[in-house]
């Protein structure tokens, strides 16, 4: 077969390839949405989750959660109590990737989840339909604690409730301050099914505390930072507070906490905590930094008004996933954080291409045929 001839079939086979890297973008419907888990599809309740995807089709990606007890519709992972079918929100960064970090202790109504197999969600905020969604197994640890409030306001109440190994009969609840030193120890009771729920009256300083939950029974303990903030004193006696029964999920056992428990809102008059400095910095430099979902800066970056307790910092920047840190920022001390950024893998190749790479391949391998003959 003479040159000339392959080269005529060669050519436009060229320019369809190349023309397709710059088209299929254009080609695809609507783009795609992908989800994915980071370790393994195990995890207790109170870890924290990383999931991760490609969100092709917007700039804005919608995660929910469903699974037993839960709507259908869905639900939003750090709330869940919310109204069904709404979701967490993340951005997507301009190479199309997303980052989700779910720590499962701070959602709202988690005693809502149970030893069981939960579907979690990813799709474009503008287009529903374009979506995703992968599966992970959730159980409550053999020793397990929820606190709320946190942070609690002084004279208020903190409630306790956990499921503790059957066979414990009790449990002791030690508040210590930062230096250590014991400023408080309760004993709950705890049920034959290994569940507690007690509440406890916050009269220390405002300030941070850890909460120690703890039995002889079991060779483990739990620990909780508590912060508590200031407020007028307020004329809330023990005798005010009434107790609350709680029904066991998926029994019909009714617990009651001790002498103390939650009370009812009222209204206080507070006066806000020193405020706390947090330093933030990256490598790379120069990424754009959000505090509890506000932008804030870009670092190199030094915040000196942050009010003290938990907040969530997300480290964004071109090229890098995100980078999503819980820190609990302090009246007496600046507190530093310095993440090392992670580069986002390359996009990957969209079926356009993929089709058309195979078409021009197959061609290729006939035109080889062609000149040998």
């Amino acid at each position: 077969m003479h040159f000339s001839k392959i080269q005529r079939i060669f050519l436009p086979v060229f320019i369809l390839i190349v023309l397709s890297w710059g088209i299929a973008p254009a080609c695809a419907d609507n783009g795609i949405v992908s989800i994915t888990f980071r370790g393994d599809a195990g995890y207790n309740i109170g870890d924290t989750i990383a999931f991760d995807g490609w969100n092709t089709a917007g700039n804005v990606t919608v995660i929910k959660i469903t699974g037993p007890g839960l709507p259908v519709e869905g639900l939003p992972p750090y709330n869940l109590t919310d109204v069904a079918g709404t979701g967490n929100t993340v951005e997507t960064d301009a190479t199309g990737r997303w980052a989700f970090y779910w720590d499962t202790s701070r959602a709202v109504g988690i005693d809502n989840l149970y030893n069981a197999r939960y579907t979690i969600s990813a799709s474009d905020r503008n287009h529903p339909e374009i979506n995703a969604s992968t599966i992970i197994s959730l159980q409550k640890s053999q020793f397990y604690v929820t606190m709320t409030p946190n942070p609690a306001i002084n004279n208020n109440y903190v409630q306790l409730a956990g499921v503790a190994q059957k066979g414990v009969s009790s449990i002791e609840i030690m508040v210590t301050d930062r230096e250590g030193h014991k400023m408080h120890t309760f004993t709950s009771p705890v049920t034959s099914s290994g569940y507690f729920n007690y509440g406890f009256h916050v009269d220390m300083p405002p300030g941070q505390y850890t909460v120690t939950i703890s039995s002889p029974s079991l060779s483990n303990s739990l620990s909780k930072t508590l912060t508590v903030y200031a407020t007028n004193p307020g004329a809330i006696s023990p005798s005010e507070v009434s107790t609350i029964p709680v029904t066991i999920p998926g029994t019909n056992e009714t617990i009651v906490s001790g002498t103390q428990t939650e009370i009812p809102s009222i209204t206080k008059t507070t006066v806000s905590p020193e405020a706390g400095t947090l330093i933030i910095s990256s490598k790379p430099t120069g990424a754009t930094v959000y505090l509890d979902s506000a932008m804030v800066g870009t670092t190199p970056l030094t915040l000196t008004s942050v009010s003290p307790g938990a907040h969530m910092v997300e480290i964004k920047s071109p090229g890098y996933l995100t980078c999503s840190i819980n820190v609990v920022v302090s009246e007496n001390k600046p507190t530093e954080i310095a993440p090392e950024m992670v580069r986002a893998p390359g996009l990957p190749l969209s079926p356009m291409i993929a089709i058309v790479s195979c078409i021009a391949a197959a061609m290729l391998f006939m035109v080889s045929g062609l000149k040998k003959k």
